[in-house]
Order: C-alpha cells, then structure tokens, then sequence
C-alpha cells in the first residue's frame, strides 16, 4: 500500500496526540467503574473517533503532498494552510465542548447554535472579559501553534522539513496502526449493537459521552444468527409522535369571555433564572413580605430549564414541546388576545432581548413594537433599575379614568454572571470575577452567594413597585404575578447554570400571585407553569374550560391538585410525578439509553418496574397533553 510522505505522517501523529488527552477525558467522565465492558467499549470508541477527527486535516496534508500539486508551490502551501487550519478548527471545537459539558452538562448542540446564531443569543450567555479575554488568547495560541508546526514540516529549505521529506514510514507500521483504529470503529459499532439488542444500560448510556458517535442496530442480523431476542418491557412515552407532522390547533374551541367581565390591570414580573430558595426572608424581604397576604405557592415548577420553555409555558398555558409551530406561525399566547380585546395599554420591559428567545415573535407577536422597550445601558444590575424607573413613570402617569394595562418587566440581575451593585453585597464572601474558563465545583458556595446578592438587589427594585402599588391603591384591581422564567443550578447535582438537567434547582422557581377578591393562602401542592394563565383566565372573563386552551388548570379553585406535570428542555423533557421523574428525549422515538427514573427530589431509583406500572395511565395523559393543541 502506498505510505504517507514523512511530513504527513509526523502531522496526523501529533494531531493524533494532541486530541486523544481530550476525548480521553470524554470517556473518563462515563466510565464510573461499572464494569470492564463498558470501559472498553469507552476506551475503543474514543481511539477510533479520535481517528475520525484527524482525517480532515491529514487528507488536506496528503493532497498538499500529492506529487502533481506539490510541485506547484503556492498550491501546496494553501493545502497545508488549510491542513493546518482544519486541524485548528477541530481541536478548538472539542476544547470548547469539553468547557461546555463540565460546567453546564450537555455537548455543543442545537441550544448552542441558537444562541451563536440568534439576535441577542450571545448576550444571554452572561460571558464577561474575565473569560472572553483568556479564552481568546487561548484560542489564538492555538492558531499559533498549529500554523507553526505546518511551517516547520513543509519549509523545504529546513534541514527538519527536508529529512522528513525525504523519509517515508514503514507500510507495516502505517498499515497497523490503520487496522487497529478501523477494528476498534467495529469494535464500538458492534458493542453498541449487541448492548442494543439486549439492554445494557450501562453500555447505551455511553452514548453521550463524546461530542458525537456513529451508533448501529442489527437486531435482525442477531436474530438470523440465532440469538434468542430477550423479552422487551414496554415502556410508555410522552414524547412518541413526530412534532414536525403536526399543526396549530390552539385553543380547541372557541373562547366564550363574559360580556359584563371586569378589566383588572396586570402586572407580570419575572426574575432570569430565579430559584425557589431565593425567595426569603433574608434574601428578598421586600417581596417576602409582600407574598405575606398573598397566594405563595412552595412547590412551584417552570416549564423548562431555560428560559424559552419558561417563559412559553407561562404565557400559553401549554407545555414548549410546541414552540416550533408558534415561533413559525408568529401566534401570540390567548392571554395577549384577550387583552387586547379588552383595549388594555401595553408596556413590556427587559433587561435582556425580545429576540432571544424570540418572544417578538411568539409571547409578544401581538403587542404593537412601540410597547416593547429593550434596557441596554450598562449591567445587567444597572439595567434593572432603568427598567424599573420606566415602570414607575408608566404607573404615575397612569390615570383611574384611562384603560386597563399590561405592564411586563423581565429583570436580569439574577442572570450569570449575578450581578449587583458591589456596595450593597448581602453576603460579603462571593466570587468576585467569574470567569467559566477556571470556575468548578470548590466555587460553588461562592457563586451562590452571588447569585444572592443579585436577588437581593432585584428585591430591592421590586421593593420601588411594590411601594408604588401601595402609594397609588392600585392593588384594589390589579393582577400581580412574580415568578422566575426558570431555577439555577450552582454544582449541587453537578453543573452550573440551566439547560443541562431536570433536578430540582435547575426546574423549581418562585411564584406569588395577588388577584383582587381572591384570598391569600400559600399552596403546598404542585403547580406548574402552565397553572399561571388558567388560574387568571376566570378573573379576565373566560368561560372556558381549562382543558379547551391549556394544559394546566386553575390552581385558585380547591377541585384542582395536579398529579404530574411535564417540563421541557432542548432536546429532552421530563414527566413528573409527586414521587418520580422520567428524563427521556424529545421528539424522537425508541432512545432507550436515554431514560433515566430517579425520585422526585433527584436520588437514585431502583423500582423502575414498579414506576411504570403505577404511572402508566399518568404517562398516557401527559403523552396526550403533549399534542392536545398539535393536528396532523
């Protein structure tokens, strides 16, 4: 067989060496002693992928040292430029989703290119100079070095660069060192095919663990072998049918709204990223006390564990799997048409983007743009008080005698990177730069302590509407609802952040509620999201039945507790019970591997059997929920 020319070689081998340490790393996080298959099939995948990922780069090299392109020399430089650029490229990316999974949980993915790609998705990052400065000189070294091994093995005038030119690898060496990488890609494919075909678990479940993996099924060939197939429970899904198939089906029937209904004002304040454990006395005392006569709901769940999902199962009353088809129908929630309906005065406010998410074109699609203000001066704490300062001047400058309003204000200070002005710190001993290239689990206690004081902060600007509210008796017909678009994770279960998981910090927000004529109490079963618009619709004159428009129900009526509830992310959902959860992934069928049952509270679950058959008429329901508003 024909060998590689010494400077290719020497080129895949250290692009070999430089990439094996990081998907070695990969695989070290998945193989947690459970078995020698497993860390096999682990260590078997990461050579052969590692393999994949250098051909790229070294097929640029090989056509750089073709014998008819070589002989032209600006021909041969632009191939091992783009060798070299290649080779960059790859290794930059896999760093990256290397920093991406330790901290937030998840590979580079469909989430992550919306926020690359999306007006405002780079912003919503919280990155700061502290990790984009040391992160681009990371980067540029990198270019650095690659672009200065290409120049050392191909300038022809190097003593280094014509040895090698000259030199030719043995084929016994190069034709062994391909057999073993090619058997080690079979190796992974077929132990991913019989693991498949008989359920292990703990061999499937490796199919997270690098950036990307070919997978094989080939449960008929193992059958004409003879293989007996073992017996496969079945195993009820929520998530069963294609989402791309279906059509708006929203609401079911018509609304029916009461021609003599009264027209409170609302007021909907929403925290980023604000968990339920904020909400204190010592945190957040202002609205602490304000919830004191109010509804306060203790077991409150977002719709997600990122802010779209949040926020769209707030405001539909449906669960997110949706979002696709009202982001392309550009359809605004039921909530704003009756609003509108009743010629309420509309003033929206972010610290943040109505571009991402993009809430311009599904919360917001039906408010006029002169009613939605962006607050983009200075950090996010700075930005928090300039959005409240607009509300306050919308309220004294509201009269009895005018229309009805809606006033919206999302507050970012609670955000990473938590921000808050540095001398009015709650708790003196926070991280003071975070910096998400270094941060890990030793800094958690730390960064929570920031995120307290930026809650405490956006209490503080809570405190000014509460005051306003009181001073100007607008609480005798005004709706005020105060939640968080989703909770925050600070290494208790093992990430920082949102998006990654399902566990309680990441899912488990704030929520309280005052509505004129409704008595305060605090509610200590299970709510949701999608409760939030059912439980107001009465109040805004809505005959309907929740069941018509939405998948919650109306959490102020005693006839209503919920059983189980389903929450949302990118590319999986969770099905909640009082006493389980099931992860699975969304939109996709038949991923096995990637269904995990704990309890509640997120500790290990060994009665899967039992959780199954104790939830399978709560599984159908959640599975019909899922679709109820989707027509193929």
């Amino acid at each position: 067989m024909p060998t590689p020319t010494g400077p290719v070689f020497v080129f895949s081998l250290i692009q070999y060496a430089l990439l094996l340490p990081i998907m070695l790393w990969f695989a070290g996080r998945h193989d947690d002693g459970a078995g020698l298959a497993r860390a096999l099939h682990l260590t078997v995948t990461g050579l052969a992928y590692t393999a994949l990922l250098v051909l790229p780069s070294a097929l640029a090299a090989v056509a750089a040292e073709c014998r008819r392109l070589s002989q032209r020399q600006r021909t041969r430089r632009l191939l091992w430029l783009a060798a070299g650029i290649t080779a960059w490229l790859v290794q930059c990316y896999l760093i990256i989703d290397a920093a991406i999974l330790r901290h937030f949980g998840f590979h580079f993915n469909g989430l992550v290119l919306n926020l690359l790609f999306t007006r405002g998705g780079i912003e919503s990052m919280g990155l700061t100079a502290v990790t984009v400065i040391p992160a681009a000189g990371l980067i540029l070294a990198l270019l650095g070095l690659h672009l200065a091994l290409v120049i050392t093995l191909t300038r022809r005038q190097a003593r280094l660069a014509q040895r090698l030119q000259a030199w030719r690898p043995r084929p016994v060496l190069v034709f062994g060192a391909s057999l073993v990488l090619f058997f080690c890609l079979l190796s992974s494919l077929f132990s991913f095919g019989l693991a498949d075909f008989y359920r292990h678990a703990n061999i499937l479940h490796t199919v997270d663990a690098y950036p990307f993996v070919l997978t094989m099924r080939m449960r008929g060939f193992l059958r004409r072998l003879g293989l007996k197939t073992p017996k496969r429970r079945r195993q009820p899904s929520p998530v069963q049918l294609a989402e791309s198939a279906a059509a708006l089906h929203y609401p079911r029937t018509p609304i029916t709204r009461k021609p003599d209904r009264s027209r409170p004002n609302v007021i909907w304040l929403v925290g980023e990223s604000l968990r339920a454990d904020l909400l204190s006395a010592e945190t957040m005392p202002a609205t602490w006390q304000f919830a004191a006569d109010k509804h306060r709901f203790t077991t409150h769940y977002s719709g997600g564990n990122g802010t779209r999902a949040g926020m769209f199962s707030m405001f539909y009353g449906l669960y997110s799997n949706c979002w696709t088809h009202f982001l392309h129908a550009h359809q605004g929630p039921l909530l704003i048409k009756w609003l509108r309906e009743d010629d309420y005065q509309f003033l929206c406010l972010t610290s943040a983007r109505f571009t991402y998410p993009e809430f311009d074109r599904t919360l917001f699609a039906e408010v006029p743009q002169a009613s939605m203000h962006e607050i983009s001066d200075g950090e996010a704490w700075q930005r928090d008080i300039l959005l409240t300062d607009r509300m306050l001047d919308f309220l004294s400058r509201h009269d009895t005698g005018q229309p009805p309003f809606f006033l919206f204000g999302f507050f970012e200070s609670t955000h990473s990177p938590y921000t808050f002005p540095p001398d009015q710190a709650l708790r003196d001993d926070y991280l003071k730069n975070l910096n998400f290239a270094t941060v890990s689990a030793e800094d958690a206690g730390a960064i929570y302590n920031r995120a307290v004081n930026a809650a405490h902060h956006l209490d503080t600007q809570l405190a000014r509407i509460y005051a306003a509210l009181a001073e100007r008796d607008l609480l005798r017909n005004t709706i005020v609802v105060i939640t968080g678009d989703h909770g925050e994770e600070f290494y208790e279960k093992g990430y920082l952040g949102h998006n990654s998981t399902f566990v309680q910090e990441q899912i488990k927000v704030p929520l309280v509620i005052f509505a004129p004529g409704v008595a305060p109490s605090v509610y200590e079963g299970m709510s949701h999201h999608a409760d939030i618009v059912p439980s107001l619709a009465p109040l805004l004159g809505v005959v309907n039945p929740p069941e018509d428009y939405s998948v919650g129900g109306n959490l102020f009526s005693p006839e209503y507790r919920r059983s189980h509830m389903v929450v949302c992310g990118w590319e999986t959902a969770a099905f909640i019970s009082s006493t389980h959860k099931l992860v699975l992934p969304l939109g996709t069928q038949g991923s096995y591997f990637r269904r995990t049952i704990t309890t509640r509270l997120d500790r290990p679950c060994s009665d899967q059997d039992d959780f199954y058959r104790l939830n399978a008429s709560a599984l159908r329901q959640a599975q019909h929920d899922l679709f109820r508003f989707l027509k193929n």
